[in-house]
């Protein structure tokens, strides 16, 4: 995805997020929906995270597997990141302008034998356990400042199991890559 496209998908979260707020108009949506042309009309795993300008999660929504094209997914999952979100208290339109969107584009998931063969920084895991599952971006990790241990273990407490969860045999992972697009914080 060229840089005026990643600017575009930006641009498309954004949108929805105000046009919410104000009802105004979506142009970008209109013009991406009407056009349905790559690689806005590719299906993805997305993720859009809304941060504060300090660096703050204040959201984060996303599938896993493509469900749609992304003209249709990127501002379905950032108006859900924005107001829906459980963690937090639905975005304010006085917050618009401290914010930070980020999409994050994902690979396909690939089945791992072993937790060690994680690439910190590098892969986005999927920990299934029974009935638990939970995901961490890729980014997650490195913003965090933990090593594998630690992520595993707040993976393992995000699915709702016990912090060592993730060294039992019957824990399965998959991981994935991500292509992440941030706007300019300033």
């Amino acid at each position: 995805m060229n840089r005026v496209d990643q600017k575009t998908l930006l641009a498309l979260a954004r949108e929805a997020i105000t046009s919410t707020l104000t009802h105004s108009e979506t142009p970008i949506y209109d013009r991406l929906k009407k056009e349905d042309h790559t690689p806005f009309s590719h299906e993805l795993g997305c993720f859009v995270t809304i941060h504060t300008k300090g660096g703050t999660l204040r959201g984060c929504i996303g599938n896993l597997w493509g469900r749609g094209a992304l003209w249709q997914e990127v501002p379905k999952l950032a108006r859900e990141s924005a107001f829906s979100d459980p963690r937090f208290r639905p975005l304010r339109a006085e917050e618009l302008e401290e914010v930070v969107l980020e999409i994050s584009l994902l690979s396909k998931m690939q089945s791992i034998d072993d937790w060690k063969q994680i690439r910190l920084g590098v892969d986005g895991v999927l920990l299934s356990h029974g009935y638990h599952r939970s995901v961490f971006l890729p980014q997650v990790a490195s913003e965090q400042g933990w090593d594998l241990e630690t992520m595993l273990s707040q993976l393992s407490k995000k699915a709702g199991l016990e912090s060592d969860a993730y060294t039992d045999h019957a824990c399965r992972f998959e991981v994935f890559q991500a292509k992440v697009y941030k706007e300019d914080a300033s």
